[in-house]
This record gives C-alpha cells, structure tokens and sequence, in this order.
C-alpha cells in the first residue's frame, strides 16, 4: 500500500523535439506567406543533401560555401567561416548542448529570426536579448587555461588546446563578475543568464527541460580579438546594407587601398572596447561595450540575413518598398579630411543608420571656409536640425614651443592628468548626457566653442594666483576663440555628460587643431528651412 505512482505523468519532451516545436513556431509567426515561400524556395534550390541511411533520400542542409555564396560573403575580409561557425551554434537554439547545428531548414529558420530581431513575435518575455547568444557563438574556450593557469600569449597560443566553445560548452557567469553594473539593468550576473533560451522555453511551457548541461560554465570563454576585429571590418562594410541589396554593390570599399581604411577603422573601435584580457573578449567586457557605446553595432546582421527572405521567383518591389526614398542619392555626398565613409559606418554603430547614410551634407569645413568664430557662425547656427562636429589635431608637445602654445597651455588649470595614448584602451567610445548639468555646449564668439564646460565668460573662469584660467566641465570639449587650440578632458562623473563607471583613469588632451567639420544631419526640408 502507497507504493503505487500515477501512470498519468506528463511525457518528457526530447529537446530535438522541443527545438522542432520552435522552429515550427518561429516559422508560422515570423514570415509572412510570401517571406516564408521565398525562404523556402531559396533553400531547397541551394541545399545539399546528406545521405542519412535512413530509406527518406536525405537530409537537405547548407554548407559553409553554400551560405557564402548566397549572401555574397566577400573572401578579402576572411569572415566567412566565423559566421558560419556563428550561425551553426545560433542553429541549436535553445539548446547549446546540440551544437554545432547541421544547417537544415529548421536550424536555418532560428538563424534568420534570432539575427533579424524577429524572434519577439513569439518570445514575449520582458526585454528577450540575443546578445549573449551572440558572444557565445563567437566565443572559444582554452581548456589549457582551466588546467594549466593562467599564462602570457594570444589566444590559441601555448600549450592549451583551443576549440569551439559552441562544441561542448553552454554559458554561464563571468569570472570576478560581482554584478558590479546590475543597477543600470545591463550586468552580467546570473539574473540574465540564458535569458533568450529560458524566455524561448517558456514560451513553449517547457522552460522545466533546460537542465544543468545547458548551463555549463563558460567564465573563462573570450572572443579572440583577431575574429572580433574581422567581424568588426565586416560590419562597417555592410553598415548601410538594405534587406535585398547585394553586398557586390560596396565592391569600392573592398579593394586592396580601401581595407587598409577598413580595417584601421575596425581596429579604432577594438580599442575603445573595454578589454582586460589580452586573450581575448570576456562577456562582460563585451556586453558593457556593445550596450553603453556600440548598440546598433550587430544591427546590419538584420538586412544581410533577411537576404534569404526574397526570391527570384517573386517580385518583392510591390510588397516591400526601399526604405530609401532617394536611391540614387549616394550614402555621403562628399568626403571631407575626416569624414569618410568608414567614419559613416563607424558612427552608425552609436547612431541610428537612418539619421545618417544620405542624409549628411557638410555645413562648414575649416580649411576651406576659414578658422574664425564668424565664419562658423554663418555656415552652422543656421542649420535648425541635428549637427555632427568633427576635429582633428596634433598634440601639444610639453613644455611648449612657440609662445602661442604656452600661452594655451597656461589658461589650463595645472591639476596633473595623464596624456592620453593613441593605443590606449578606453572603454569608452560615447559620453551619454547627464541630468546634474545642462551644459552641454556653447558658442561664443569672444571665447569659442564648447561642449560639456560653462561659457568661457570671465566670470566663469577659474581665478588663481591671478592667473584665469579655463573653467572645464569633467568630461568636456572646449576650443578657443581662434579655433586654433582645444582640450578634451575626462575627470569622472559629476558633470554634463557621464565619464562612465568603467573607465579607471582620468585624462587630458590638449591639441593644436588641424580640421574642424561640422556635418548637418537632414534631408532637402531641414536644408530648405
């Protein structure tokens, strides 16, 4: 007696099932009929067939050439088999024990509405992020410096083994990750851990099947540098990508002469990420980089894979019209000393692209209209819509060398900050406005232009010794009244714009001006008004 148990149970569900279950949903869900006949018209003319033994005639899968070729993945930039090995993990969703994923169709839907943001028609869960999926599928893991400690080298140097993290790994915390960043709603604890896969689950009322062995511990996986600053170069290539342009059409920025800009550009972003490992990206390195100052940086991803969603057969101009109303317009009208089009991309990665690509037209450039306070009054304070100022410059060597130079350097208050380096790390690429100032820039003719500092009226200058000296806000730009001198200085929190937490020193830059570019942001109606 009472020894009997109910014969009623609910059955175990297989994840092989469960993930068929989801593709099944994120197909119904997020395609439209013409979108899904397309994306299967696409893959079964492209696939190829393995011979799974089984009497059916095969599996029909793509193979790394395959989704090369499709999207048109161009060789130069040496991306293509990251993005498969990418894709092949995202395949497995919600599983990383699966992984890596044969490419079938089923994967290949979970690719696509993962990648292109589609996946919240079906995963209601509050704020679903596929960032962290993101990091793992491009991470690896050294077992070498699990068991041997930690040692000096790149990743994949050594004695340890690398290998794919998304062979036999699934995520976990950080190591020394406290959740230092949890008040701004973006840390790394265990809070948000596998939060896609748990909120996909639970959108199938399974969420009790994602065990301990889709939660292994990954503390220790990275993003080599070398495949971020590959991903990175790719990315700004396709910044302006529409959902059926060809990637051929961006063949100008893909000869030989216009990747060494490329891939400069990608290297100047790889360096204002925080990183503390020279092995690699850490997830919370990589996560509070992409969220505070990178957060439209993986957006290009959306329109290159929802290349699978037309079809030759089908005339998609009717249904899906360009969301460029001008495009015969080219992406930037002009280049300027700084601005180019590698510096476009790299500002679509903190500015939404749709502000940007056609709709910048230059208001004033120093070396052309002339380095006064009046003739940048007349070609910018007109312009009634969004503005981009850009500068260059050397700096100054200490102690100076001319008098005009000294003379500079003795209006800066004398407080002891270090000299930023040009290969020094940041961890900071966007300074976000504050609310404890509203400072946030000026312009006068008698003392210049600034941002983030109060005007440089002589009661607002800072008096010592009888010395007046500029009065600069903790995370400011300031340019003098000749536009011929500047100072960028980051002192921490407590002014108009925010330092951020990450940042572990403080710095000044003091620079003799070489450009100034100031960029409207509109189109004919903002040029008009």
């Amino acid at each position: 007696m009472g020894q009997t148990h109910s014969s009623k149970q609910r059955p175990q569900t297989s994840a092989e099932e469960l993930s068929h279950y989801l593709a099944e949903r994120f197909a119904d869900q997020s395609f439209n009929g013409v979108e899904l006949y397309s994306f299967k018209d696409n893959f079964r003319t492209l696939a190829d067939v393995h011979k799974s033994g089984a009497g059916r005639g095969g599996l029909l899968y793509w193979s790394e050439d395959t989704l090369a070729k499709f999207l048109a993945i161009p060789d130069c930039l040496e991306v293509g088999p990251i993005l498969f090995r990418s894709v092949s993990y995202i395949g497995a969703f919600p599983f990383p024990s699966l992984a890596p994923a044969v490419l079938d169709f089923e994967a290949l839907v979970k690719v696509v509405v993962i990648l292109t943001g589609r996946y919240k028609s079906v995963i209601r869960r509050r704020r679903p992020d596929s960032l962290r999926l993101l990091f793992r599928s491009l991470a690896v893991y050294d077992r070498g410096i699990q068991h041997e400690g930690e040692g000096g080298g790149r990743v994949g140097e050594g004695k340890g083994k690398t290998i794919d993290v998304s062979v036999s790994l699934g995520d976990g915390g950080d190591e020394g990750d406290e959740g230092d960043e949890g008040d701004e709603g973006d840390g790394t604890g265990e809070e948000d851990e596998d939060d896609l896969s748990l909120a996909a689950l639970d959108a199938l009322d399974a969420i009790e099947v994602f065990g301990h062995s889709e939660r292994l511990n990954i503390h220790r996986a990275r993003i080599p540098l070398d495949i971020l600053k590959k991903l990175t170069a790719f990315l700004l290539v396709i910044a302006p990508l529409e959902p059926n342009q060809s990637i051929a059409e961006f063949a100008d920025r893909l000869t030989p002469e216009a990747l060494v800009g490329v891939r400069g550009a990608a290297e100047c972003i790889l360096r204002g990420f925080r990183c503390e490992d020279e092995k690699g990206m850490l997830y919370r390195d990589f996560k509070l980089s992409i969220k505070r100052a990178l957060p439209y940086m993986f957006t290009p991803l959306k329109p290159l894979f929802e290349h699978l969603l037309f079809s030759k057969k089908v005339d998609m101009s009717i249904a899906t019209p360009s969301n460029n109303p001008e495009p015969s317009m080219p992406l930037l009208p002009i280049e300027g000393q700084i601005m180019d089009l590698n510096l476009l991309s790299q500002l679509s990665f903190f500015i939404p692209g749709t502000h940007l690509w056609r709709r910048l037209r230059p208001l004033y450039v120093g070396s052309e209209a002339g380095f006064s306070m009046g003739s940048f009054e007349t070609k910018v304070l007109k312009w009634s819509a969004p503005t981009i100022l850009l500068v260059s410059g050397t700096r100054l060597p200490f102690p100076a060398e001319t008098h005009a130079q000294r003379a500079f350097l003795d209006r800066i208050p004398s407080k002891k900050y270090s000299q930023s380096s040009g290969n020094q790390c940041t961890g900071r690429l966007v300074f976000r406005a504050s609310r404890s100032s509203t400072e946030y820039a000026y312009f006068n003719k008698d003392d210049g232009v600034g941002f983030g500092s109060p005007i440089q009226k002589l009661k607002n200058h800072y008096h010592h010794r009888g010395q007046s000296y500029l009065n600069l806000g903790s995370v400011s730009l300031t340019f003098d009244h000749s536009l011929e001198y500047g100072v960028f200085q980051n002192t921490g929190d407590g002014g108009t714009y925010h330092s951020g937490r990450e940042a572990d020193y403080y710095s000044r830059d003091v620079f003799e001006i070489e450009e100034i570019e100031v960029w409207g942001c509109g189109g004919n109606s903002e040029a008009e008004a």
